[in-house]
């Protein structure tokens, strides 16, 4: 008789980034005395040719019988036990990508190609992402969006260069609050802030602006004409503001990909794995415990489908990210990752 798959967490990939810093510390993560760790892979089940730069792109399970293992291979072991209804990529991975960003420095200006780009491109992958702000300076920003009334024309005259700055929607940067980024949406992580970054583990990137010469930075490449044709001027925006710190749940956003959970306890428990399909849980502040299991700040966890609803216990406040996959997507393949 096979053992009934219980919830177990996940060990990080920690990827050096040159826009990176050291507070990831502060959430648990051994840094092994690097101090650009810009990345926290908290949930990957990436092939090698995705992320070549990343030794080995895919988090192992860190508790229970299948300890070491990772998500790819639990799924051929156990797909129907973890996933449910849920379908994997179409290599067989866990269709989620989930990490903890520390933006010490300003991110590149990009945008992730649209459906009707993809069309007429079929080397390049649809991305979906979510912020969710865990940490945030004073004074620090987002970039999300053009500013009202700026033309493609104008992009295109000033794209590679720091004219483009001006002409980007400057937002304040709060922590706890939510921001979904469809593709098309020219955006940029800025100095100063700590995200949760949920997305699908498809990512086309086509960088417009990397900030070389303010950083002094190694230049890389850009992608002109590729961003310019995916740019999309007349997306809505989704933006869910910081909570007023009360107990209870609320839906970030329920997309075609995942649906994203803020859970908020002052010492009570906390109900997960309502929805068909697993549960990636994400402790944002406070520790949250499951029997044996226990979740600190910073760490990540997956409730299986086959352990249903379950009620993970605080003794004091506490904020859980809960993702959940759309059972209604279609099998989506990678593609390869760029930061």
């Amino acid at each position: 008789m096979t053992t009934p798959l219980q919830p177990f967490t996940l060990a990080p990939v920690l990827v050096e980034r040159p826009w990176g810093g050291d507070r990831l510390a502060r959430y648990g993560k051994v840094l092994g005395g690097k101090d650009l760790v810009g990345e926290s892979w908290e949930l990957a089940d990436l092939p090698q040719q995705v992320a070549p730069t990343v030794e080995d792109p895919q988090t192992r399970i860190s508790s229970g019988p299948h300890t070491g293992a990772s998500l790819c291979e639990l799924i051929s072991l156990r797909g129907e036990d973890l996933l449910g209804p849920a379908q994997p990529t179409s290599d067989g991975r866990f269709p989620l990508l989930i990490k903890l960003l520390d933006a010490r420095e300003n991110l590149s200006v990009q945008v992730h190609p649209p459906a009707a780009y993809i069309e007429h491109h079929p080397e390049a992958r649809l991305k979906t992402e979510s912020w969710y702000i865990v940490e945030a300076e004073p004074g620090s920003s987002l970039f999300l969006d053009l500013e009202q009334g700026v033309t493609l024309a104008e992009v295109a005259d000033r794209i590679e260069t720091g004219d483009i700055v001006p002409l980007l929607r400057r937002v304040h940067a709060v922590a706890g609050d939510f921001w979904h980024l469809p593709a098309g949406l020219v955006h940029a992580l800025g100095a100063g802030t700590m995200v949760a970054e949920i997305q699908t583990p498809s990512d086309t990137t086509f960088r417009m602006y990397d900030w070389s010469v303010e950083y002094d930075r190694q230049v890389r490449e850009l992608h002109r004409e590729a961003a310019l044709s995916s740019i999309r001027l007349d997306l809505p925006e989704h933006h869910v503001p910081k909570g007023r710190g009360l107990a209870g749940y609320r839906v970030l956003t329920n997309n075609s990909h995942y649906r994203v959970v803020e859970h908020k306890t002052d010492g009570d428990g906390i109900v997960v794995g309502t929805s068909p399909g697993p549960s990636v849980l994400l402790a944002v502040s406070g520790t949250i415990v499951l029997g044996d299991l226990t979740l600190d700040t910073g760490a990540t966890a997956v409730v299986p489908h086959e352990s249903g609803e379950v009620v993970f216990h605080a003794n004091a406040e506490a904020t859980v990210l809960e993702v959940t996959l759309s059972v209604s997507s279609v099998r989506r393949p990678t593609s390869r990752i760029e930061s």
